[in-house]
């Protein structure tokens, strides 16, 4: 029974504890403490960024410690990184110069084609600045990508201990090559002639690309004394290591980490600024320290000056938001704060104005729907329509077409004034078919007109054919005629030749006067020459009269075959054309015969245009 009693909150034992208890507890804290709600809010926060800052500190040594080892390991794998880096990058240049060396030009005696052929390489990789072929025992370059540098004692730039040896090496230094750059150089022996010696050299600063994980941080390729091989600059000796495991050293402010490497003794080292390679360790450091700050400054302040009003400004908006709730969205929620409260002010009222834009967008999408749906409806029925009278007109339409093409061209389409493109496309049918139609009379009148004044030139042909034939005839009586009787002149003139010469013998021989007689019988003589001359071109033109006839009979002929020409042409025409059906009034007459030209169904007359 005493120990359920002790343990059962509800006994007067317990009851009594717990007033001892936070009767105890009162007189421990003091009582402003006690009854200011602000003062126990800026009291409990003091307590609890102290223990806070406590445990803060207290992790924070162990987190510094973690992220110095991490930044050690970071150090030691980056120059890890950075020595596979240069190993990988220098066997790649070993590799090119063995794929140079091993070429047969190299061979030759001749310093032309040798050089050359290392100019072109140098060219091609743009991994050396200069390739030279170098003699390991007198230190002469025999061939070289430059020039200037054939001829001249490779010595005197490169230790004579590092040409002389077998397989490959590095120069564990710097030095100004024979055109004046500073380089460092890369050599390769000839397997098939160990007495010539392949020297490329790489500038300086075209050393590999070493990415850094540390902001600041820089890499270079340096020997033992600290002499830069590639990089910017040189570094303290006391930070090169001499074993090929990774050493880490701090000095002056920098951190590095150097490895060493091959038999020349070059070591990477990588050297960070400590003050970015524990960023993150005092970063927490000061992350931790002004977090304490500002948590306690904030809390303290905003617990002061904000308390008071805190919680009347929630009851109220507590009390709008609950008539929110219930559906009054007109509620009044300015107010004058700045600060988060009033923010939250803002905030149900952003969310108020929300709702009844909502809500408004709502109805007014309802209305537009309906709407919508209101036009969707007019619109189908529309279509509906629309579709059923184009079908009726496009069938009818194309019965008109069908019939057109059969010959029937008095069809006409009849515009109803319904549909616009309808009503352009029977207007347009209609005009091309009158055209048509009228072309087609018009080709009947003057296929039928063609055929008569083709027969009618034809007759006239004939009739003129025969008078020529006769004319000729006429004209060829007339000419034998004439010749007739130009001999029979030429006969009597040569009868009275002789008449008057035997009258002038016997007036010379009896003395007999006959002048008178004798020019009497000269006149007659020579008036018929002249007739006989005139016989002569009569004669001539009766001639060109008969040529000229058969002239035209020829030109007649070829007339009357080229009118029965038409004749048979215009027959088929006439057969085609009287297919189709026209109305009379598109019938031309054509004024066509022999003695007036035929008019062109296209043209016009005066009074038309």
């Amino acid at each position: 029974m005493g120990e359920s009693a002790a343990t059962d909150p509800e006994s007067p034992e317990a009851s009594a504890d717990a007033n001892m208890s936070q009767s105890g507890a009162r007189r421990i804290v003091p009582s402003v403490v006690a009854s200011n709600l602000i003062v126990k809010l800026v009291v409990g926060i003091l307590l609890i960024v102290l223990l806070a800052g406590g445990i803060a500190f207290y992790f924070q040594s162990g987190i510094a410690d973690e992220l110095d080892s991490q930044v050690k390991t970071q150090v030691e794998e980056t120059a890890g990184l950075h020595s596979d880096i240069y190993t990988a990058w220098e066997g790649n240049r070993f590799d090119e110069l063995r794929s140079i060396a091993g070429e047969e030009v190299l061979d030759q005696s001749a310093e032309r084609p040798r050089s050359d052929r290392l100019t072109r390489a140098r060219n091609n990789l743009d991994s050396f600045q200069q390739l030279h072929l170098v003699d390991t025992e007198s230190g002469e370059v025999i061939a070289s990508s430059a020039e200037e540098a054939v001829g001249e004692n490779m010595f005197e730039m490169v230790d004579e201990s590092f040409i002389g040896e077998s397989g490959a090496f590095t120069t564990p230094y710097q030095y100004t090559s024979l055109t004046g750059e500073t380089v460092v150089g890369f050599g390769r022996q000839r397997l098939l002639d160990d007495t010539h010696v392949l020297l490329g050299e790489v500038p300086a600063t075209g050393g590999p690309n070493f990415r850094q994980t540390i902001e600041g941080s820089n890499t270079v390729i340096a020997n033992q004394e600290g002499d830069v091989v590639f990089g910017e600059s040189g570094v303290d000796p006391a930070v090169v290591g001499e074993g090929l495991s990774i050493t880490v050293t701090r000095n002056d402010g920098e951190i590095h980490a150097s490895t060493t490497f091959g038999e020349r003794g070059l070591t990477v080292v990588t050297s960070s600024p400590e003050s970015e390679a524990f960023a993150l360790r005092d970063s927490v450091l000061r992350s931790f320290v002004i977090m304490l700050v500002l948590v306690f400054g904030v809390l303290i302040i905003s617990t002061v000056i904000g308390g008071r009003s805190i919680a009347s400004s929630i009851t109220k908006l507590n009390d709008r938001a609950k008539e929110m709730g219930e559906g009054d969205l007109s509620v009044d929620l300015e107010t004058s704060r700045r600060d988060e409260i009033g923010e939250l002010y803002a905030g149900f009222a952003s969310m108020r104005d929300s709702l009844q834009e909502r809500i408004s967008e709502t109805e007014d999408a309802r209305d537009e729907a309906e709407t919508a749906r209101k036009e969707a409806e007019v619109a189908r029925a529309e279509a509906e329509e629309l579709a059923s009278y184009l079908q009726e007109r496009t069938e009818e339409y194309s019965e008109i077409m069908r019939q057109v093409g059969m010959g029937d061209m008095t069809q006409r389409m009849t515009p109803d004034g319904e549909e616009e493109s309808m009503d352009t496309i029977a207007t347009e049918f209609n005009d091309m078919i009158e055209e048509l139609e009228k072309t087609t009379g018009q080709l009947k009148s003057y296929v039928n007109e063609v055929e008569e004044a083709g027969a009618e030139v034809e007759q006239s042909a004939q009739t003129v054919r025969d008078a020529s034939e006769q004319v000729a005839d006429s004209i060829q009586k007339i000419s034998d005629d004439a010749y007739n009787q130009k001999e029979r002149l030429q006969a009597v003139s040569e009868t009275m030749d002789k008449v008057t010469t035997e009258l002038e013998s016997m007036a010379t021989v009896e003395g007999v006067d006959i002048q008178e007689p004798l020019a009497n019988l000269q006149t007659m003589a020579s008036n018929i020459n002249e007739i006989a001359e005139l016989s002569e071109e009569t004669m001539a033109e009766a001639e060109d009269v008969a040529g000229a006839a058969e002239e035209q009979a020829a030109e007649l002929n070829e007339v009357s075959k080229r009118a029965n020409d038409l004749q048979q042409y215009a027959q088929p025409l006439r057969d085609i054309l009287g297919r189709f059906e026209t109305e009379a009034e598109h019938e031309f007459v054509f004024s066509v015969g022999p003695t007036g030209g035929a008019q062109s169904p296209t043209s016009r007359s005066p009074d038309e245009e």
